[in-house]
């Protein structure tokens, strides 16, 4: 699974400026809004810029995070080393499955939040 994560965020290495980019320029329009925009339109655009910044903070996230694994273990390598670089995959595993998981309630949430926000317009 590691493996996978590695492959797709090496590829796709080309897009975390222009994520961090777009991350920063909405978190900057979500402060603005927040503070000077009126209640009607804070009503209206909160819903989208708060999904936008959060689905804009995972893939970079993912991408920073999972962009350099360790490689698996080599039996002919010190015990010591072995166990080092076990304990650091398993964290790596950890924060893919966390990754997941919150993948997973971020998607279920900006369905519910679409859709409230749809009956809101």
């Amino acid at each position: 699974m590691l493996e996978l994560f590695e492959k797709f965020a090496r590829r796709h290495q080309g897009w975390r400026r222009p994520l961090l980019l777009m991350l920063v320029i909405t978190a900057g329009g979500f402060f603005a809004m927040v503070v000077s925009a009126s209640s009607s339109t804070l009503d209206l655009w909160l819903i989208p810029v708060v999904l936008l910044m959060l689905w804009l903070l995972q893939f970079y996230s993912g991408l920073s995070l999972f962009a350099v694994i360790p490689p698996r273990v080599d039996p002919a390598e010190p015990w010591l080393y072995r166990l080092k670089r076990r304990f650091v995959r398993f964290v790596y595993h950890l924060f893919a499955w966390f990754m997941m998981l919150v993948t997973i309630a971020w998607a279920l949430t900006s369905l519910q939040l679409t859709m409230a926000w749809l009956r809101m317009t």
